[in-house]
Parts: structure tokens; C-alpha cells; sequence
């Protein structure tokens, strides 16, 4: 039997934990940031794309995702494949989402780096480990900023996530195809296809808000 003088502590603590069960058991309660991967136009500067063949299911099934895109534009230095996917499921998009995306390529482990151009958007950026491949670089977007740390970043979630909705995290990949080893990155139009890709997206959610 609990002491009198304890049922109120007591009261609070059980209101504390059933707030996250709430949530996230009964309500499935999300936050929508009215950004949607469609966002991203499927012109970019004087890059035109097609859709790649991916089947309509794919974004499910690696990302639990039904909101993504993915598509290959035409630059002046070759063709450049983007994908955009946006997720609740946050560790399906900052875990080596490579893996999912980029096929038949042997690459190195990821690095972070920041570029000139814009460099308030930290960049993942993974190479061949062969003379000439694929290089590719991803951003991670969530909330209001960019993702630069993965794990810092699941430990600071973990708190947040117990007393408010999920929140989608958004992932930008751009690939460049046949890059010879040693190039100089900053200048890869999948780069620029990156940063120009995610401008459009970020301005969508702001002018909705």
C-alpha cells in the first residue's frame, strides 16, 4: 500500500510515463512539416531528369517510406542520379543508407565534409575504392538543420521523441557515375545537384510555416 503523502510523486511519475506510451503506442502521433520529397523540381537549373526504373514499392520496403523520388538529370559532365527519401523510421536514412541506394560499387567508408559552396551543410561523401567509379554525397535534413553526427544525433533524439510526435528526416543522395580517383570533389556536379536539389525542398517547408 502506498503512504498518502507519496500518491501525489507517485501520480506524476505514472502520468510521465504514459505521456510517450500515448503517443507513439496509441496515437501514432507524427509532426508534419509539410515538406514532401515532390518538392525537389524535376528541373534543376539547366538539368533536366527522367524517373529512374525503381519499382513503386521500393521506398517501402528499404525505408519504410512512401515519399521519395528518384531521378537521373542530365548535367554537362554526365548524368547524375538523385534520390530524395524522407522517413519516420530516422536509422533506415543515417545507417549507411548506401547500401539501399548505390549498386555494384565497392566504396570506401563515409566521411563528413564541408564545402565551400555551402558550408553550413555538413556532406557525407563516400569514394571507389577503385581508379574510377561512383563518388556520392548525402545530406541528412531534420527539423529546422543538417544532420553532421549520427550518434550524437540518436542519443539527443531518444529524449526528444518521449514527449512529442516523430518528426520524417530527409535524406539527399547524388551520385556521379565514373569519377576518375583524386578528382577534385568540390566541383562535381552531383555536388551541385545536392545543393541545388535541397534548396527548393527546405524553402517549401518554410513558406508553408
Amino acid at each position: 500500500m502506498i503512504a498518502t503523502r507519496h500518491a501525489t510523486a507517485v501520480a506524476v511519475l505514472v502520468a510521465a510515463t504514459l505521456v510517450p506510451t500515448l503517443i507513439h503506442s496509441y496515437g501514432g502521433v507524427v509532426e508534419d512539416d509539410s515538406r514532401r520529397a515532390a518538392h525537389v523540381p524535376e528541373t534543376l537549373g539547366t538539368s533536366t531528369s527522367q524517373p529512374t526504373d525503381r519499382n513503386a514499392n521500393w521506398g517501402q520496403r528499404h525505408f519504410e517510406s512512401d515519399d521519395w523520388i528518384e531521378r537521373r538529370y542530365t548535367t554537362p559532365s554526365g548524368p547524375v542520379t538523385l534520390t530524395v527519401v524522407r522517413s519516420y523510421d530516422l536509422k533506415t536514412l543515417y545507417h549507411h543508407p548506401e547500401i539501399e541506394i548505390v549498386e555494384g560499387a565497392d566504396l570506401k567508408e563515409s566521411r563528413v565534409e564541408t564545402f565551400a559552396a555551402r558550408p553550413e551543410i555538413p556532406v557525407f561523401v563516400l569514394e571507389t575504392e577503385s581508379d574510377r567509379g561512383p563518388v556520392v554525397f548525402y545530406a541528412l535534413h531534420y527539423d529546422h538543420g543538417f544532420v553532421r553526427d549520427p550518434i550524437w544525433f540518436q542519443i539527443r533524439t531518444a529524449g526528444e521523441l518521449l514527449f512529442q510526435g516523430r518528426r520524417a528526416m530527409t535524406l539527399f543522395l547524388a551520385q556521379d557515375e565514373n569519377v576518375p580517383a583524386g578528382a577534385d570533389l568540390s566541383t562535381r556536379p552531383a555536388l551541385a545537384l545536392l545543393y541545388a536539389a535541397i534548396q527548393p525542398f527546405v524553402d517549401a517547408g518554410s513558406t508553408a510555416r
